[in-house]
């Protein structure tokens, strides 16, 4: 009798076909089992962000580690009795990043006939593996956190933020991602840190990051997450297998240099605008901030108070900035030529509700993703949250090399901006 394989001649012999079984056995149990490490169900909220995650409630299922991973082959389903007795299925994604390389997760639309029992199986070839994971009936989501704000060093940089009123916190988690990864289509997230429920600030240090060749790098964008915590049984186990739920504020960053005061961090929309989101009170000076950027508008969000005066930034070119005023229209009136960095120029007792500066040079080389570029303090009118937004006005600089360009170049290149609106948004990770 012949193989079907070529070259390969069956044994003749009852010896030589137990001694080929048994060869054959030690080769299957040599291989490499499937492998599930921490598997999760759990509720996950996202706010607005530049990294590419869908905003809003989910259902979350997954694992932080499955080996072999997705890249050998590995595919993961998750399957769910319903009340009428179907079963419904979600495949699991393969979602990895340089610190969680052998992550599985997958989101999907929230529903009470989903909420229950689900057992998650992760396959490779003919060995498979599963875990059984649950999510209560009556789990609510967690609030976010409020008002991320970015201080200290470049090396070292360190974030604040509020804790969600009257809300439980368990724990805090934060992932930082690159950028500039995520734009590659490669995961991006390069560092986790969980926190106790008492700590509202985090420092950046180069030791939390600890996979090579992606280290923390002066110059490099980034995103911040800071989430909230809520777990299964009240500790502050943060483990995902006993999270509850949990809700995603992002921010976007560059690290900066020292010295300057404490600033609101925006994120990014698709149009460029920096979003943001934080408590105010009449008086105080909020610090925010965003081709080469040569402007900026600034307009409050609905129901938010109106602009009450704003200081620019020094060490910026010349130190000297046009002021206007934008009204619903987009229509600009100027309202102070050369006006001196560092003074307050305020806006008048009803303040305003939209504004623009112009007059960076384009030798200052102002980065519009570097959204602590162009520090700008803001005072309102009135007490309330300024979800309003600052979008830079770019010009194109061949390589990167600014050239003199007359005035009356300039201005028309800003007179044929368009009006900017806020724009609404439309997989986190670990």
């Amino acid at each position: 009798m012949r193989s079907t394989r070529p070259g390969l001649r069956l044994p003749s012999s009852k010896a030589a076909i137990a001694a080929a079984a048994l060869a054959l056995c030690h080769l299957v149990a040599s291989a490499a089992p499937v492998s599930i490490s921490t598997p999760f169900a759990n509720l996950e909220s996202r706010k607005a962000n530049s990294l590419g995650f869908a905003v809003g409630n989910f259902l979350r299922i997954g694992a932080v580690s499955v080996t072999p991973n997705g890249s050998a082959g590995t595919t993961g389903l998750g399957s769910h009795v319903l009340p009428n007795g179907n079963t419904t299925t979600r495949v699991i994604n393969f979602n990895p990043s340089p610190i969680i390389p052998n992550f599985f997760s997958r989101n999907f639309a929230d529903a009470a006939t989903l909420r229950g029992d689900w057992a998650l199986t992760f396959t490779n070839g003919t060995d498979s593996a599963t875990r059984n994971v649950s999510i209560s009936a009556d789990a609510q989501y967690a609030p976010f956190v409020n008002n991320i704000t970015l201080s200290g060093t470049s090396l070292n940089p360190t974030f604040t933020w509020t804790p969600p009123p009257g809300a439980t916190v368990n724990a805090y988690r934060i992932n930082i991602y690159d950028k500039d990864l995520i734009a590659q289509g490669l995961g991006g997230q390069v560092t986790n840190r969980d926190l106790l429920p008492g700590q509202t600030s985090y420092t950046v240090n180069a030791d939390h990051f600890t996979v090579a060749g992606n280290g923390f790098t002066v110059g490099k964008n980034y995103g911040i997450e800071i989430s909230v915590i809520q777990t299964k049984d009240g500790t502050t186990n943060s483990s995902n297998a006993n999270i509850q739920a949990i809700a995603r504020t992002y921010a976007d960053f560059s690290p900066r240099e020292g010295g300057g005061p404490i600033v609101n961090l925006p994120v990014i929309a698709e149009n460029g605008s920096y979003v943001f989101d934080l408590s105010v009170v009449a008086g105080e000076t909020y610090y925010i901030d965003p081709d080469v950027a040569v402007g900026y508008d600034y307009l409050i969000g609905a129901g938010d108070p109106n602009f009450a005066s704003v200081v620019l930034p020094s060490g910026i070119g010349d130190g000297l900035f046009n002021i206007f005023g934008l009204d619903a229209a987009g229509g600009a009136t100027l309202l102070a030529q050369d006006w001196l960095a560092g003074q307050a120029f305020n806006f008048g007792g009803g303040g305003l509700s939209g504004f623009r500066v112009t007059g960076i040079e384009t030798a200052a080389m102002l980065d519009p993703a570097n959204t602590t570029a162009f520090v700008t303090g803001l005072t309102f009118t009135g007490a309330g949250r300024f979800t309003g937004t600052q979008t830079p006005l770019t010009v194109f600089v061949p390589n990167g090399v600014p050239e003199p360009a007359p005035l009356a170049l300039v201005s028309a290149a800003l007179a044929a901006l368009a009006w900017t609106r806020r724009s609404a948004f439309q997989g986190a990770r670990a």
